[in-house]
């Protein structure tokens, strides 16, 4: 009798044990892994880039410009389906005590690739006509991080900003727009009237976005206005006292 219970037990833990396993596969499968580049994140990439030294910085950009925009852009164009399998064994899984899987849904990935295409700045010109696209497409996920990764490579900006300005009477783009013409700063000029007028709307975050924009772009208009914000953001001398 004690034998047979003590088979059962060793059973049970077998059991248990391979369970454990299995679950500790689906949650190494499941969630989501950091992309790597020839073995370096984006970060160490877009720190490597601002290199003094001549040979890293080149060999960064090279990275940039032949895996990083390509892999990005696809992403951010073509990466519209989740497995409904997946994400049921994800939520599921993630009921769990002790587990939490890493999973963002396609929208969630498809933004992240956008605002990951601006975070390289001047130096991922090459992303702009994509941005652009993605821009003026009908992909309310993507359109914002677009709209604001093309403000950080401020790339283009005869063509890129007029239609900024156009996208600031967009309730959905007011804000990324806002923010992406800042990042311009005095070549954005043009937007000071329209930015003016939606300094006075009673939204919290779009004033402080408008304000920041316009602190870029003319501090001493921005101060003209309330505008001022506590000293001048980075790059931004600070306006004189006339």
């Amino acid at each position: 009798m004690k034998s047979r219970i003590v088979r059962i037990l060793v059973g049970v833990g077998i059991g248990l044990a391979l369970l454990a396993c299995g679950i500790g596969v689906l949650i190494r499968t499941l969630g989501e892994r950091e992309v790597l580049y020839q073995g370096k994140s984006r970060d160490d990439w877009g720190e490597q880039i601002k290199s003094p030294n001549t040979a890293a910085s080149n060999q960064a950009s090279q990275v940039l410009n032949q895996e990083i925009i390509p892999r990005l852009t696809k992403t951010m164009f073509e990466d519209t389906n989740d497995s409904s399998l997946r994400v049921a064994l994800v939520e599921n899984l993630n009921t769990l005590p002790g587990v939490n899987i890493l999973f963002r849904m396609a929208d969630s990935r498809r933004a992240d690739a956008a605002m990951g295409l601006g975070e390289f700045g001047p130096a991922a010109d090459a992303a702009v006509p994509a941005l652009h696209q993605a821009l003026q497409g009908h992909d309310v996920a993507v359109r914002g991080p677009a709209a604001v990764s093309l403000g950080k490579i401020h790339g283009q900006p005869e063509v890129i900003i007029p239609l900024l300005i156009r996208y600031l009477d967009e309730d959905d783009l007011k804000e990324a727009a806002a923010e992406a013409l800042g990042e311009y700063g005095s070549l954005s000029k043009t937007a000071i009237p329209k930015l003016l007028l939606l300094y006075k709307v009673r939204d919290k975050d779009l004033h402080h976005a408008v304000g920041e924009a316009l602190n870029r772009i003319d501090p001493i208009a921005a101060a003209q206005v309330g505008a001022r914000m506590d000293g001048p953001p980075p790059g931004v001398p600070k306006a004189t006292d006339h």
